[in-house]
């Protein structure tokens, strides 16, 4: 059988899909992010049904739980039989070919429309091939299409109380977008390429691009590629550094000879520093010139947020970064290792007043606050001021004194081999400050972001012990966050002054 699964894996990578069906014991485990995005998914399918009225659902299982194929079919006879104008996860085969349509609907003059839920803000390009094939086994069944549509959340939509469906989710119709109709134009081609690789016993050859991503199988296909390679520049384009690996040019020195030609500061200095073995490479004038826009007191600021499909809480949209715990450490002079810290975790979803508040009492409206990549920490102040307009002035005002402590290493003003190509935090720090990435690997409870995010709404509906427990966990872990940033400012003080 071949289901719309089964497709899209074959059209993101003929590979992925030999290796799920013959070798999937190869496949990492889903990660966090992979599978909050597939809770998403399920949170927007539950309520997706409700965007049409009166829809019938189809949805049926096996007592084991798995999918129960031929009931899904005969439920979907039994509601176009009875008249049902709107059906959920509308089930239908053809041979070999077999999807389930996540809602059906029923015209006016007969004819039918697909409604294909997605948990995105938009309709992306690989939407249009899932819908393809749901149309194409539809015709083959003799249901006659009418319209395309995919179904995806409003973000412009504004939670105040309880959900809107209607208001929340958002059709746009795609039957006559390209993609589409050449996908229906070559689907018999790629049917039979599938149908082909289902019987093909021994393992294909693919090369290896930007489609690897997110491919559970990346560490396998990869395995034997050297590191570092042009996929490990920072800010590389991912089809030029696959070009590059699918041709064997691995090292940096062959990079270079084979025309690879570095587009900024920052990808000269890794370069340099990788060939020369020199570490680190401290642009000095560079790095005064950034640390002289410092003023002490300096508040380190770190947001943890809520980043959900649903809008959590009234006032917020669809994947809002929505804030419920913040840490600051407030260094009051040059070079001070242990800052007062202040701190911040709600007790209720709806926490973000709370949170409001105490910031501005933390952090004066003539502070300077510092943040590592501080765009984050702008959008969550930003979306703050609109939310509560009596604390705007304030807000803004600590958005716009704000210090990135990423731009030295995005600018290449210092660089140490042991960022392995990255300036993200996760990188820097225990390249800089090794004891502390030692302390993240002792916490009890949550030991990154997305571990915080999760265990959020759990949180808020625990007591007792536990409630404690992890709660002071997660306080422990934004707590280190902060602590880094100072730890890592220290050092770049430190290695300003042995040039003085």
């Amino acid at each position: 059988m071949i289901t719309k699964t089964d497709f899209m894996l074959f059209a993101n990578c003929p590979k992925q899909y030999w290796l799920t069906k013959n070798k999937n014991e190869l496949a990492k485990p889903i990660s966090d992010d992979a599978m909050k995005h597939i809770e998403d998914g399920k949170k927007v399918g539950a309520i997706a049904h409700l965007f049409l009225d009166n829809t019938f659902i189809a949805t049926r299982k096996k007592s084991d739980g798995t999918l129960d194929i031929e009931g899904q079919i005969e439920a979907t006879k039994l509601a176009l039989a009875n008249g049902y104008k709107s059906i959920s996860e509308a089930s239908f085969k053809y041979k070999d070919l077999f999807c389930a349509v996540d809602l059906l609907k029923v015209e006016e003059d007969g004819t039918y429309s697909i409604l294909e839920v997605k948990a995105t803000n938009g309709v992306k390009e690989d939407h249009f091939e899932d819908i393809a094939f749901q149309r194409f086994v539809l015709e083959k069944c003799g249901i006659k299409i009418r319209a395309l549509y995919i179904l995806h959340l409003n973000h412009a939509y504004e939670r105040q109380g309880e959900i809107n469906p209607k208001a929340l989710l958002i059709a746009d119709e795609v039957t006559n977008e390209k993609v589409v109709t050449d996908t229906l134009m070559n689907l018999d081609y790629y049917l039979g390429k599938i149908r082909e690789l289902q019987e093909e016993k021994d393992e294909i050859e693919q090369d290896l691009g930007s489609y690897c991503k997110d491919c559970p199988f990346h560490a396998y296909c990869h395995k034997n590629v050297p590191v570092p390679t042009a996929l490990n520049i920072n800010g590389v384009r991912k089809n030029t550094a696959y070009k590059f690996i699918n041709e064997k040019i691995y090292s940096f020195q062959d990079l270079l000879a084979h025309g690879y030609v570095p587009s900024n500061t920052r990808q000269k200095v890794q370069i340099n520093a990788e060939i020369t073995g020199k570490t680190p490479i401290i642009d000095q004038l560079g790095l005064k010139s950034f640390l002289s826009q410092i003023k002490y007191p300096l508040y380190h600021l770190d947001f943890e947020t809520m980043n959900e499909a649903i809008p959590p809480v009234d006032g917020s949209h669809s994947y809002d970064q929505v804030p419920f715990q913040y840490s600051l450490h407030i260094q009051k002079f040059e070079g001070e290792e242990n800052p007062q810290h202040e701190e911040f975790l709600g007790e209720t979803l709806d926490c973000q007043r709370a949170l409001a508040e105490k910031l501005c009492k933390d952090i004066p409206v003539d502070g300077t606050p510092i943040a590592y990549n501080m765009t984050f920490e702008k959008t969550v102040l930003k979306h703050l001021a609109e939310q509560f307009p009596d604390l705007a002035e304030h807000l803004i005002a600590i958005r716009e004194n704000m210090i990135d402590l990423l731009v030295p290493f995005k600018q290449g003003t210092y660089y140490d081999k042991a960022q392995g190509g990255s300036n993200s935090i996760k990188y820097v720090m225990p390249a800089l400050c090794p004891e502390m990435a030692e302390a993240y690997h002792e916490l009890p409870v949550v030991h990154n972001g997305g571990e915080a995010l999760a265990m959020f709404p759990k949180l808020v509906k625990m007591t007792g012990d536990k409630y404690q427990e992890v709660r002071k966990g997660m306080l422990m872990y934004c707590c280190l966050d902060t602590l880094s940033m100072v730890r890592v400012l220290n050092k770049l003080v430190e290695e300003s002054k042995k040039w003085n």
